[in-house]
Order: structure tokens, then C-alpha cells, then sequence
């Protein structure tokens, strides 16, 4: 009587063979880019997707604010760039230097994100203070205190501070701004240079750093940290500004 046993399953369940570390030897040995193109489209795409998905789903690698695509288009798009770095005469299986560059990137990427999320934190807080410092010509203007001296020495600040921007602003290329970084240096001109029309409904009392936060995220349609991010490229002529008038 013939033994019973498990039948063999008809299809692999798995994504890594002998025909993927043929396929890598034959990629890495092709001699023109049609040869490598068919060899990735047809044997090393599928294995390395199903790799690289495994990886990042199974230990939860990617970044919180990335979508699970987003990574895995990345993460793909950079191992491609590392297989000719595999070394078939090493002694090491292809599936794990994948699975290791792999894993390591996704590390990576994680770390950056931490890193940026840190400094970010640090940024903001301090950026509380970019915010007033930048605009105090106008919010100073506003407080009944302030010295005649005083108030035409900040309006005249606020005068060159618009003038500087616009300066810069009129170079986008040498400057190397972005459109973001345009779409701000144009809202704070308008700021600077018609505060008075801008915020007389708002009176003394309501114009603030957050008042004036408002009508940049309002007029440029950009989120707060775009908004903070992009002043960066004003903020230290205005403070060189600023100095060289106190100097006078």
C-alpha cells in the first residue's frame, strides 16, 4: 500500500530562487541596457517587489508621514541603483544583500524623518521668535508707548525691509528662491508696504504675530511650517538691516 503523503504544491510560495540569482548574474553581465531592462521587467521587478513590500510591512519601516507607496516607489527606485554593486563571486546570496540594503535604507529613511521631526520641533519654537522679529516694525507700530522717535524709525525700517525684499525678490534664479519662498517674500511686501490698510479693521489690540501668520498662510495658501520655512531666506537680511540702521 503506497504511503500517504503531502502533495507536492504546484506553485511556489515563495519570491527568491535559483532563477533570481541566475537572473542577477545575468543582469550584472548584460552588455547592453535592452539585455538588463528585460531581465529586470521580466524576472528581478517581481521578486524584488515582493521583497521589498515583505520588509516593509513586516517590520513596520517607513516613515509616519510617507504613504506605504510612497516608500516602497523610493525604495525601489534606490535599489535599483545597487544592484551592479552586488559581487556574484562573493560568496554571499543575492537575496540577502537585497534584503540587507533593504532594510538598512528603510533605517535610514526612519532616522531621517526622526531627525527632521527634532529639529523641526527646535525650529518652530525658535521660529516663534522669527515671526515676531521680522514683523515688530509693524506690531510695534501699533503700541500707543512707542516715541515718535521710535515709530518713524520702525516705519522707515519696515520701508527698507520691503525694498530689500523686493531686491531679492526680483533675482529669483541668483537667489535660488522657491516658488514658495517667492509666494512669502510677495505677501510679506504687500504686509510691509500697506499694513495700515491691511489690518485697520483689526485695531491694536488684534494685530499680532498671529494676525499676521493669518494673512501669509491666507494670501500664499501655504501651510504654517511652509510659511516659517520659507522666511528663512529674509530673516537674516532683515536682521543686517536692522543692525546697520541701529549703527547709524
Amino acid at each position: 500500500m503506497a504511503k500517504r503523503g503531502r502533495k507536492p504544491s504546484k506553485e511556489k510560495k515563495g519570491y527568491w530562487y535559483a532563477e533570481q540569482e541566475q537572473a542577477v548574474r545575468d543582469f550584472i553581465s548584460a552588455n547592453t541596457q535592452e539585455e538588463k531592462e528585460k531581465i529586470f521587467n521580466t524576472v528581478l521587478k517581481p521578486a524584488l517587489s515582493r521583497m521589498t513590500e515583505s520588509i516593509i510591512r513586516r517590520y513596520n519601516l517607513y516613515p509616519p508621514t510617507e504613504s506605504f507607496q510612497d516608500t516602497f516607489d523610493d525604495t525601489m527606485s534606490f535599489l535599483v541603483t545597487k544592484i551592479d554593486n552586488f559581487n556574484p563571486d562573493s560568496g554571499y546570496k543575492s537575496y540577502s544583500y537585497f534584503g540587507t540594503i533593504i532594510k538598512n535604507y528603510l533605517i535610514y529613511k526612519i532616522n531621517q524623518f526622526a531627525k527632521n521631526q527634532k529639529r523641526n520641533s527646535s525650529y518652530d519654537a525658535y521660529n516663534t521668535d522669527e515671526m515676531s522679529n521680522i514683523t515688530d516694525a509693524i506690531r510695534y507700530s501699533y503700541n500707543n508707548n512707542n516715541s515718535s522717535t521710535d515709530i518713524a524709525f520702525l516705519g522707515e525700517l519696515m520701508k527698507k525691509t520691503a525694498d530689500d525684499i523686493s531686491k531679492i525678490l526680483s533675482e529669483p534664479d541668483k537667489n535660488r528662491l522657491t516658488k514658495n519662498q517667492i509666494k512669502v517674500g510677495n505677501a510679506l511686501v504687500e504686509i510691509l508696504t500697506n499694513w495700515e490698510d491691511i489690518f485697520d479693521q483689526m485695531g491694536s489690540n488684534k494685530f499680532n504675530k498671529s494676525s499676521i501668520l493669518l494673512f501669509l498662510k491666507e494670501t500664499t495658501l501655504l501651510s504654517t511650517k511652509e510659511v516659517r520655512d520659507s522666511m528663512k531666506n529674509f530673516k537674516n537680511n532683515y536682521y543686517i538691516l536692522k543692525k546697520a540702521m541701529l549703527d547709524e
